[in-house]
């Protein structure tokens, strides 16, 4: 199932931007391990609604530059509306097609909790290396393919799904999310491939909590912009819903539904000089 960027509107997007406190958290995380300096050039692949994006446009300072780029037209329109910063641009884009952005001309890119959304990641990658400068950074944070089904929220999803009704008529594989994520050992060897050098490869387990179902239900679906469920047939999603909020329950301690989710954070430099290949 392709990733449907059609699936987002007015009501997603706002409620992304009010409650993406753990996917800051994550690209906060990023940020620091990948060494940002005053007067950096900083490029953000799937910025959404800029709350990251504003964060680094301080820290580059004035002297930076810093630009953010989103397929979703609705979370782009957020983000210019509360960008303040002079030295920050926010604008739709994939990280597919960087035809904007010069040669050797950025310092940091970045792709926070969205790799595994990116289609072609093998262009998306060629073209980040181009863009780069000599020795410049890139960091990655996604999903590991390998650990998303033990727990979080591929995990309680896909326990309703496989039950029936849902068993006779959704493949669980065929979501955009199984599609297009990746494993750990497959994203190192596709930086290495695009010819980067990996630095570290961390992965983290981190802690989600939710105080209703209802609120895991409606994150989940502003996250994956209108792709959440988006395998299961319209006339079932209100059952869906319902029988994944009584799954949520199984979740709940003290402090609300709770449980971990895995994140990879991946850091990789471009070659100064590339190897000649013979």
């Amino acid at each position: 199932m392709a990733v449907n960027l059609a699936g987002d509107n007015d009501e997603l997007a706002k409620i992304y931007d009010e409650t993406s406190e753990w996917q800051f958290r994550n690209g906060s995380y990023l940020i620091e391990k990948l060494g940002l300096t005053p007067g950096a050039a900083v490029l953000d692949l799937g910025c959404g609604t800029g709350r990251l994006g504003r964060h680094v446009a301080g820290l580059i300072g004035p002297a930076g530059s810093f630009t953010g780029l989103d397929p979703l037209e609705q979370r782009i329109r957020i983000a210019n509306e509360k960008n303040e910063h002079r030295n920050a641009a926010f604008r739709i884009g994939t990280a597919e097609e960087l035809g904007s952005v010069a040669d050797n001309s950025i310092d940091v890119v970045y792709l926070s909790s969205v790799f595994h959304w990116v289609v072609d990641k093998e262009a998306a990658l060629r073209e980040i290396v181009r863009v780069l400068k000599p020795g410049g950074r890139v960091g990655i944070t996604t999903g590991p393919k390998e650990l998303n089904g033990i727990t979080g929220v591929k995990a309680i999803t896909e326990s309703v799904l496989k039950r029936e009704p849902y068993r006779r008529l959704v493949r669980v594989e065929e979501s955009s999310q199984n599609r297009h994520s990746l494993t750990t050992t497959e994203l190192i060897q596709l930086l290495v491939q695009a010819g980067l050098s990996v630095e570290e490869i961390q992965l983290r387990a981190i802690k989600r909590s939710y105080a209703t179902a209802k609120e895991f239900l409606k994150r989940s679906e502003s996250s994956a912009f209108g792709n959440y469920l988006g395998n299961v047939p319209e006339a079932l999603h209100d059952q869906v819903k319902a029988d994944i909020e009584a799954e949520c329950e199984k979740y709940r301690g003290k402090g609300g539904i709770e449980f971990y989710n895995h994140m990879t954070f991946a850091v990789a430099r471009k070659k100064r000089k590339l190897a000649l290949v013979s």
